[in-house]
């Protein structure tokens, strides 16, 4: 069989999970029918609060099928009512909205196609993306081929968050992947009961047990990028939240490992004033002394790790940051009471450093500044031109912000972990 005929035999089933964006999804809808390797058809997986996306599909007008699912309909909290106040509705059976990748799920359960292709309501795809894709499944012998998507910006904000955080690079994504079908209802689909982080876990899944590949050039665009700093701080603080779960669902130790480590940063410094200096049986000379150099060692062990020749072996996310974090605590700690204990607030000492906490906070932000807002964007394609001479320092303080925003996140996320055993 030639490949042209394998080509037009290939049946593929596009899903498409939506929530209240019709206007975003006709354009989605209209990029698919000008597909040059038409799918077969195209899964609308509807969680709306209304039924405006199931009447429009219904009088749009394009030359493939669609095929309608309605898996929810949304109301305010309403994932959070039906799990703990179910008892005040008045529809005991009522649905609320279902995240994307359940409704992506639900989708595919449905399909009628031999692969199965994803998008979302604001991922554009080019118009030769079901045909280079599968050209790459067949030529290779794939069983899927991992999509690539690249950030739009139009806003200045949005450059800016671009800049700080994405980048111009294409990015893995769920969204512009193809998969066999019979692989992804195989104990292989997306993760389910979290908004953000399940498909970086799905990839990482599929691609340890599967032949696949992606593409250099062929880059779906995702058009909706924050326009402003609140959407942004939000989502981001979302991903990090639900991202977390996904992470630490299975690695409990690695939390009270990481809590474990929180503690003895904020107890041991202070460990001999606790127990009463040399009066008691408990005091341990040079506490602090040795409990730095043990952190030291470990944050550069953690590095050897994550960037030398040991970078194979993988720390559990939560870990490794509980790592670095509690080190930078330790840090401070050690900083601040520099003149007190090195110095003895003896000014002409050699060891009296004056202002050593101000210029040290000031140059963990400057340090922090430079690497949100020049390397960081300078090394994924920001143009240099761009950057200079104003917009590195307003991209600087963005990203180092949404990095303060995204630390809670993840804590949060990762301590509610330990209670929540199995996800919504």
């Amino acid at each position: 069989m030639n490949q042209k005929t394998e080509l037009a035999d290939l049946s593929i089933s596009v899903i498409i999970p939506v929530m209240n964006d019709w206007d975003n999804l006709k354009k989605v809808l209209s990029e698919l029918n000008e597909q040059i390797l038409k799918p077969v058809e195209i899964i609308i997986a509807d969680s709306s609060f209304d039924d405006k996306i199931e009447n429009s599909c219904s009088k749009l007008s394009i030359n493939v099928p669609i095929k309608y699912l309605r898996v929810g309909k949304a109301f305010w909290i309403d994932r959070f009512l039906i799990k703990y106040f179910k008892f005040f509705l008045k529809d005991k059976n009522v649905k609320g909205r279902a995240y994307p990748y359940e409704a992506t799920n639900r989708g595919a359960e449905v399909a009628k196609g031999d692969w199965l292709a994803f998008l979302d309501s604001t991922t554009n795809p080019p118009k030769n993306w079901l045909s280079t894709y599968s050209k790459l499944l067949i030529q290779k012998d794939l069983d899927l081929v991992i999509g690539k998507t690249k950030y739009y910006a139009s806003t200045k904000f949005q450059h800016l968050l671009r800049a700080c955080t994405y980048g111009s690079f294409g990015h893995e994504t769920m969204p512009g992947s193809i998969i066999k079908t019979r692989i992804y209802l195989n104990n292989y689909l997306i993760r389910e009961g979290v908004r953000a982080g399940g498909d970086v876990e799905w990839r990482q899944r599929v691609k340890s047990k599967f032949r696949w590949e992606t593409v250099d050039n062929i880059f779906l665009v995702y058009s909706n990028l924050p326009t402003r700093f609140y959407h942004a701080i939000k989502k981001m603080f979302i991903y990090q939240l639900h991202s977390a779960r996904v992470d630490i669902q299975h690695k409990v130790k690695d939390i009270y490992l990481g809590i474990f480590l929180f503690l003895t940063v904020l107890i041991i410094p202070k460990w001999n004033s606790i127990v009463g200096w040399e009066s008691s049986p408990f005091f341990i000379p040079n506490i602090t002394k040795i409990y730095l150099l043990s952190m030291t060692t470990l944050f550069f062990l953690t590095l050897l790790i994550g960037r030398g020749i040991f970078r194979d072996l993988k720390l559990n996310k939560f870990l490794l940051n509980s790592m670095r974090f509690s080190y930078l605590i330790l840090l401070f700690i050690v900083v601040y009471n520099w003149n007190a204990s090195i110095a003895d607030w003896v000014e002409d000492s050699v060891w009296f450093i004056p202002h050593i906490t101000k210029i040290f906070i000031f140059s963990l932000i400057s340090i922090a500044l430079i690497y949100r807002g020049i390397f960081f964007p300078l090394t994924h394609g920001i143009e240099k031109d761009y950057l200079f001479p104003i917009n590195w320092l307003p991209a600087g303080i963005l990203g180092v912000l949404l990095d303060i925003v995204k630390a809670p996140g993840y804590l949060i996320g990762a301590f509610l972990s330990i209670f929540i055993r199995k996800l919504d």
